[in-house]
């Protein structure tokens, strides 16, 4: 979970950064802290994603061999379920981002 506030941070962080507009030189302007682009926070999201379902997986994995405490496999499963329905929202997000920019007329 730090990945991605860390992440969220530093892209609002960047996002607070002068720009151009407020006396800037173009040159003048920093370059992005690495995270700080809506491409790697997306990247980072989805590694974390991946990563929450493998841990449920394994958690499971080892309650079938009785190595698990439920409580940590319960746990485990939410977060699973919970990352799943956040990566679904996020994607049915940018697909109607995607459709209304379609739509937008040239």
């Amino acid at each position: 979970m730090t990945r991605i506030a860390d992440a969220v941070n530093a892209y609002a962080a960047f996002a607070k950064l002068p720009s151009a507009a407020e006396g800037m030189e173009a040159r003048d302007t920093p370059a992005p802290v690495p995270g700080s682009d809506f491409a790697s926070v997306l990247k980072d999201a989805a590694k974390m994603s991946v990563g929450a379902l493998k841990e449920a997986e394994q958690q499971s994995a080892a309650a079938i061999a009785g190595k698990a405490d439920i409580r940590e496999v319960v746990a485990a499963v939410n977060n699973a379920e919970l990352t799943l329905e956040t990566v679904v929202t996020v994607r049915d997000k940018v697909i109607n981002a995607y459709n209304e920019i379609l739509r937008m007329p040239i």
